[in-house]
């Protein structure tokens, strides 16, 4: 599996959400997290190679 910026993106927003105290910061770590395990679940889906038309396995 290659580089998917998008997991990247949303890692890094975890982090910064964890840290970060604002009134929607529980929300948006629940919605990120749904979203990376659901990705997870499919270990060769990179959402950023389709919009660029790559492969996501390279």
């Amino acid at each position: 599996m290659g580089f998917c910026f998008c997991r990247f993106i949303m890692a890094v927003l975890v982090i910064v959400l964890a840290w970060w105290d604002v009134s929607w910061g529980r929300i948006a770590l629940t919605v990120l997290g749904g979203l990376l395990a659901l990705m997870a679940l499919r270990r060769d889906f990179c959402c950023c190679a389709k919009r660029l038309g790559k492969d996501a396995t390279q």
